[in-house]
């Protein structure tokens, strides 16, 4: 009797006490916030029930997940919604806004398929190519990021094509196009010695002719080459010619050239000497030209 007692007492103490409290391990503050999550979530079921599986989710989002007496109900009730939102937005062509919504779905087989979908949608696309890459790693799906970087490999390919054909301008200016193979070529984790060859190649084609446009382009195939040997000798070569010219006073060109040389203090050096210089001769020309004008307009009595 007396053990009875007690037990009416502890219980009648919790019951004055549960007016702020749900349970002793709940994160939930009262009853009226816990009725009040539980109201929001039957809310958002009765739109589900209509249809409505877009205002579905919001009512559901909305609601205090630390007060929902049935978590698992709430959380199936997010995802049912989610991948049906979702699949009305792949219905309309909105990929993006499809895998984002099959995302919050946690529905990882609908997500990867939008993946794959915007790839074909936007196979060109590095941007696109390059998060579908970094999705299936991420998920460790070595299969389909195996068939992501073989894309990205093709697109290494398609772009030394088009680069064969920017190179035969008149130009042969592919730099371009090989940076854009390089890029691929990191998605693809392939593929990089095919670009640093092809730019060798274009180097050493414009490397033989001494104009200053086709040697200052020789250096940046050689960089892109990762040749810094033969860079040098265009560097040389282009301070030879340098000489060559500021010999015979041609100081403009020779400077272009210094700069080709990597001297560009030279360069700015021998410019300034010829600016000095033609600025005297010009001076001296208006001279010569003002008294022949001036003997002129003597010898005719002006």
């Amino acid at each position: 009797m007396k053990a009875t007692k007690i037990v009416g007492f502890v219980i009648a103490s919790v019951m004055a006490m549960g007016g702020s409290t749900v349970w002793a391990d709940s994160l939930c503050p009262d009853l009226a916030q816990q009725a009040a999550a539980d109201a929001q979530v039957k809310q958002a079921e009765a739109l589900d029930r209509a249809g409505k599986a877009r205002e579905a989710y919001g009512a559901a989002k909305k609601t205090n997940f630390d007060c929902v007496t049935d978590s698992t109900r709430h959380e199936a009730l997010l995802k049912r919604t989610a991948k049906v939102v979702g699949s009305e937005e792949e219905k309309k062509g909105q990929l993006n806004e499809a895998f984002d919504w099959y995302e919050r779905a946690q529905s990882q087989a609908d997500a990867s398929r939008m993946q794959r979908k915007m790839v074909e949608s936007k196979p060109n696309d590095i941007n696109t190519v390059s998060r579908a890459i970094d999705y299936f790693r991420h998920h460790n799906d070595a299969a389909q990021e195996k068939a992501m970087r073989a894309h990205a490999l093709k697109n290494v390919e398609k772009a030394l094509v088009a680069e064969e054909k920017s190179f035969a301008s008149v130009g042969k200016n592919s730099l371009s196009e090989l940076g854009l193979a390089k890029d691929w070529s990191y998605y693809a984790q392939a593929g990089e010695d095919l670009v640093r060859a092809r730019a060798a190649k274009r180097g050493d084609i414009v490397a033989a002719d001494d104009g200053r446009t086709f040697l200052s382009l020789a250096l940046s195939y050689y960089d892109r080459a990762e040749q810094p040997d033969k860079a040098q000798k265009v560097r040389d070569k282009a301070r030879a010619l340098a000489k060559q010219y500021e010999s015979k006073g041609e100081g403009l060109v020779a400077g272009d050239y210094y700069v080709i040389a990597g001297e560009s203090g030279k360069a700015t050096a021998v410019q300034k000497e010829t600016e000095v210089r033609e600025q005297k001769a010009e001076e001296s020309r208006k001279k010569v030209f003002k008294k022949d004008q001036d003997d002129l307009e003597k010898a005719l009595g002006f």
